[in-house]
């Protein structure tokens, strides 16, 4: 096939007296491809090849993936499913094929941009924004990502933010909570885009689906949940314009130390967008239209400030429930049962049906066990040594000073460890668990290890909150106030119980 230069010296040379002969030695080609070349225009184009494009086959379909507003990739990947003719090409061809009817449909009547302006008290727009390898200058914080709940009134442009480091749906809850807390009041509407924390998918009538947690929340506080229809994020409007705000606006030329000082930042940043630089759109400090909008909020419900949000959580074999990783005791009759669980800032109440059957301070390591051994006494009228167990961990989860008390006595008297772990956990009981700790101190302090010598000390309470605010030694009672002797028994004394006692005492093979 001959190239364009080719083409040009075959119709250039004849000008200079070349025959055809001296052109076809010159160029390479057959005198006759010169000949043909000659009697041909010199603007020809080829002609096309005559075959069906793989792309153009789905080209009814790609128009109804256009209409329900698909992306590319999720058109290319249907395309490549398709049971009868997949496609097989790369994607760049698709893309290309793709972007100028998405551009076409741009100037049609129903895709030009209609902006809207809210009325008071209306509408709440939130939004997440993320800013990777954030400027901290403190040398352990380099290098990490941060994310920021962004909130803005439609009507009065006001605006919330708050710097995060999880987008989880718990922290969401929280951040959004805390803007109608800032308002004293709540919305009539909030919108979101499709965010996994907010909706779970479409229905067949292509309405979202919330998650429970968050229906639960606008139920309880009275607004009225909202989505943007996929794909069309330009509904969030103003809070998208926040998100990008943020980064142009509160981020450059900062220099962060750390999370609290972040949060300073942030605040002294918002009070000056809100108070004392006026909205473009209004011509007034949104702080200034914010208070017009306050009489048409919806009252703030008195939870706001110890709100639990909602889940349904299934009481294990162990009579366990598992909320994020950690696990929290209930009465042993409600194994298998589901329950409703309100997870409450520091603590987790646990309902069957409205009746609270548990409540737990909450825990923020991972993989802890929180019980209570109450939840267990039908258990323990057939397993006696369960008990002596179960009160013992609740023990040791008290405090380390209690952990280190509990192995002391546990050391000492072994033999008599049933005895003694049932008499300290009542003794919790009885006195309350601070009270319990401070004796526990104390008889750590003196050296003295057993039931009986915080028992002492508890029966003189005006004496044991007098050494606890002083910090001086406690005097034990005169029938206890002896050292204790130093513990040098055999093995087997402490394990009385062992079956082959001859290999404990050596006296056998």
């Amino acid at each position: 096939m001959l190239n364009l230069m080719d083409q040009a010296n075959i119709h250039y040379l004849p000008q200079k007296g070349w025959t055809k002969t001296e052109i076809a030695q010159f160029t390479g080609h057959h005198r006759d491809t010169i000949t043909r070349v000659l009697n041909e225009p010199i603007d020809q184009q080829p002609a096309p090849r005559q075959r069906t494009s793989a792309i153009a086959v789905f080209a009814p379909q790609i128009a109804s993936w256009l209409d329900q507003q698909w992306s590319v990739q999720r058109m290319l990947e249907d395309a490549r499913q398709h049971p009868e003719h997949p496609y097989r090409g790369s994607p760049a061809a698709f893309y290309d094929y793709v972007r100028p009817l998405k551009q076409a449909r741009k100037g049609h009547p129903g895709q030009v941009p209609m902006r809207f302006n809210g009325l008071a008290g209306e509408l709440l727009q939130i939004d997440w924004g993320e800013v990777r390898r954030f400027p901290f200058t403190r040398a352990d914080l380099v290098g990490q990502t941060r994310y920021f709940f962004a909130a803005r009134l439609k009507y009065s442009r006001w605006m919330w933010v708050r710097f995060t480091t999880t987008m989880r749906e718990e922290t969401l809850l929280r951040c959004l909570i805390a803007v109608f807390v800032a308002l004293n009041g709540v919305p009539w509407v909030v919108t979101t885009d499709n965010m996994k924390t907010v909706v779970i998918g479409r229905d067949h009538a292509n309405q979202p689906i919330w998650l429970p947690a968050y229906a639960k929340c606008a139920a309880e506080f009275g607004f009225l949940p909202a989505a943007c229809d996929p794909g069309a994020g330009n509904q969030k409007g103003s809070v998208e314009n926040l998100v990008k705000f943020v980064k142009q606006n509160f981020l450059p030329g900062r220099s962060i130390r750390d999370d609290a000082h972040l949060a300073e930042e942030a605040a002294r940043w918002l009070a000056r967008v809100n108070g004392e630089r006026e909205s473009d759109a209004t011509e007034r400090t949104p702080d200034e239209l914010v208070r017009d909008e306050q009489p048409r909020f919806g009252p703030l419900p008195a939870v706001a400030h110890d709100y639990g949000f909602f889940d349904t959580l299934k009481v294990s074999r162990e009579s366990l429930v598992n909320l994020d990783t950690n696990r929290y005791s209930v009465p042993v009759a409600l194994v298998g049962q589901l329950l409703t669980v309100r997870i409450h800032p520091t603590r987790v109440a646990l309902y069957s049906g409205d009746t609270l059957v548990a409540a737990h301070p909450r825990q923020f390591g991972r993989h802890q066990r929180v019980v209570i051994p109450e939840h267990y006494e039908p258990v323990f009228a057939c397993k006696p040594r369960a008990r002596v167990m179960t009160y013992r961990d609740w023990l040791v989860q008290l405090s380390p000073q209690a952990a280190d008390y509990v192995s002391q006595v546990c050391r000492a008297r072994y033999a008599a460890m049933e005895y003694e772990m049932v008499t300290l956990y009542q003794l919790a009981q009885q006195a309350g668990v601070p009270t319990c700790l401070a004796a526990v101190e104390l008889a750590a302090a003196a050296q003295t290890v057993g039931a009986e010598y915080v028992a002492a000390i508890l029966a003189q309470p005006q004496a044991l909150q007098r050494s606890v605010r002083s910090a001086e030694p406690f005097a034990l009672p005169a029938p206890l106030a002896l050292p204790q002797p130093a513990v040098s028994r055999e093995l087997a004394e402490y394990e009385h119980y062992v079956a082959n006692r001859a290999l404990v005492t050596g006296g056998g093979a």
